[in-house]
């Protein structure tokens, strides 16, 4: 009696689906004998994985296929974390494609080296531009070579789940073991989906949160004597004090500038504002209602006077590797050896120092941050493989520490923005700001910053529309992903 009820559903299942120019011959001839996910039985399994099917997940019917490309599939005994042995335990050896933005440091290709030997699994990689990386992933799925590997960061995170990505597994990609990231995964999840996967302390993860940099022998040319780190140590690095060394380099006489800064957003994000939230679904505005008083405010107003004082410039490596630049404030990659920010600076860049960003005075400093992801194209043929690497190469015990960072120093500062309970503030505005129009967040934050500092909330609510259309899209665009994938 089940199997014959269990039938006339399925039935019923391909009367509706019968429209559908997806169904093949293949899935009417299975759904014929009602074993439409090949497992050997006729069970409400089948059911769920005609539904699959359907929707649009990555399954095939007629064809036992683990993949079933849901957050939440975990059927049979299969396991959500890893193994003890992690690599004796791989589904295959099949090779893993990635699709990088450059090209390997050594030490990455040391890693991957190295993850051949022990486990025979060989890595391909296509190399494209960080410009050209969203394209060329299109390009790939086009032409079905999809890849296994991709990364995402939050300014693009929306539009590239939604054409390219892959949800993740539960199952393959052993979502509940501990060794993963979840407070920087759960910032781009989609309507319950994970699309990407990060680890604590990982160079190839959190290299794009934001760190200050100082070169101590500058500093002391200008008549500071407390460093910056000493500060954060103490308790007393924030604004103000940012502010006082600012001043005291730009007005020492020697030319020097006070503050090179890579993004001028980074003060907002210090004190964890932005101009928009975002709540695992959909993106609120935080600047409906302007007000004169809030932090959102009071961080760019902070921006608007370093302006007026003309104490700023915006990214000059070039500059604060001269020895011209007392404070700047850029993404953690220049911490990596490998970055080659500092290979020519002044003193060598074993004398360099970093701290965290400063925040507002006697209030919660964050870590302004653009988190990388790591996930797998739609129709990608081994999620298996690209789960066990990602696991191997994003891992910052599989790197020789010695090699990672400039000086010891700057491993400190890495691990203490780096850790699970960071305070971070992710940096979402950009990508919502230009996803109608291409660097119109920088329009508007330029507008914002050469502002004097009492007109800067007039600037921001004269602006906010164009903030707000782009997030309308954007919602728009989100709302589609769970029937996407």
């Amino acid at each position: 009696m089940k199997n014959k009820i269990l039938t006339v559903i399925l039935s019923i299942g391909l009367a509706i689906t019968m429209t559908l120019a997806s169904l093949s011959a293949l899935a009417v001839s299975n759904l014929s004998v009602g074993d439409v996910n090949a497992d050997g039985a006729i069970t409400i399994d089948d059911v769920a994985y005609l539904a699959q099917y359907v929707a649009g997940w990555d399954v095939e019917l007629g064809v036992k296929n683990s993949n079933s490309g849901g957050n939440n599939s975990n059927s049979g005994n299969v396991s959500t974390v890893f193994s003890n042995d992690i690599y004796s335990s791989l589904p295959n050896k099949n090779e893993v494609h990635v699709l990088m933005w450059r090209n390997y440091s050594p030490l990455e290709q040391q890693v991957i080296d190295a993850y051949t030997a022990l486990t025979g699994v060989k890595i391909k990689t296509t190399i494209t531009t960080d410009a050209e990386y969203n394209t060329k992933l299109v390009s790939l799925i086009s032409n079905q070579t999809p890849p296994d590997v991709v990364m995402f960061n939050t300014t693009t995170f929306s539009g590239i789940a939604a054409k390219s990505l892959k949800p993740l597994d539960k199952t393959i990609f052993k979502l509940d073991d501990p060794c993963w990231n979840k407070n920087s995964m759960d910032a781009m999840k989609i309507n319950g989906n994970y699309f990407g996967v990060a680890m604590p302390w990982s160079i190839n993860c959190d290299d794009q949160s934001y760190v200050t940099y100082y070169n101590p022998s500058v500093l002391r040319e200008c008549g500071i004597t407390t460093m910056p780190y000493q500060l954060y140590t103490e308790g007393k690095w924030n604004w103000d004090t940012q502010a006082e060394i600012i001043a005291k380099v730009k007005n020492a006489g020697k030319g020097y500038t006070g503050l090179s800064i890579q993004s001028t957003d980074a003060f907002m994000h210090s004190a964890g504002e932005d101009f928009v939230s975002y709540n695992g679904s959909q993106f609120t505005s935080n600047i409906n209602s302007v007000q004169e008083s809030s932090n959102l405010v009071k961080a760019w107003q902070e921006m608007a006077k370093l302006n007026a004082s003309s104490s700023f410039t915006c990214w000059d490596t070039n500059l604060f590797n001269q020895g011209k630049v007392g404070l700047f404030t850029a993404n953690a990659y220049g911490l990596r050896k490998d970055s080659g920010w500092f290979d020519n600076t002044r003193g060598g860049y074993a004398n360099l120092q970093a701290v965290p960003v400063a925040g507002p005075k006697n209030q919660t400093a964050y870590t302004p941050t653009r988190n990388k992801l790591w996930g797998t194209a739609k129709h990608a043929p081994n999620p298996e493989g690209a789960a066990y690497f990602l696991r191997y190469f994003l891992d910052g015990t599989n790197y020789n520490q010695s090699d990672v960072f400039c000086n010891t120093q700057f491993s400190t500062v890495f691990d203490l923005i780096s850790s699970k309970t960071a305070k971070k503030s992710v940096m979402y505005g950009q990508g919502v700001t230009d996803y109608i129009k291409a660097d119109n967040y920088s329009y508007i934050t330029n507008k914002i910053v050469a502002a004097t500092p009492a007109n800067v909330a007039n600037i921001i609510d004269a602006n906010k529309n164009a903030i707000l259309n782009s997030l309308d899209r954007v919602n728009k665009q989100l709302a589609q992903i769970s029937t996407i994938n």
